[in-house]
């Protein structure tokens, strides 16, 4: 299941609209409207933000497939030694 698709279970079980949604949880609605079509992917506060106003945690997204590994961190830059001659 996708994030667009899991964010429209959850909103359509509580019976909002995208607006309604985005008024409860301080996302905008076009950035709502986004996500629900599955064209944009939302930061991980914005996951937060509209967990809160769906009423669950941000775990019921975690299953998400899009979401799995969304956000490595990047990889550390190798030092270069500075060898004393």
């Amino acid at each position: 299941m996708t994030f667009a698709e899991k964010l429209r279970e959850l909103r359509d079980a509580k019976g909002l609209s995208e607006a309604k949604l985005a008024d409860l949880s301080g996302v905008p609605f076009g950035t709502v409207h986004e996500y629900g079509l599955g064209r944009r992917k939302p930061s991980f506060a914005a996951v937060l933000k509209i967990a809160k106003a769906l009423g669950v945690t941000c775990e019921a997204f975690s299953m998400c497939s899009d979401l799995i590994g969304e956000e490595q961190p990047p990889e550390p830059a190798e030092k270069k030694s500075k060898g004393k001659k």
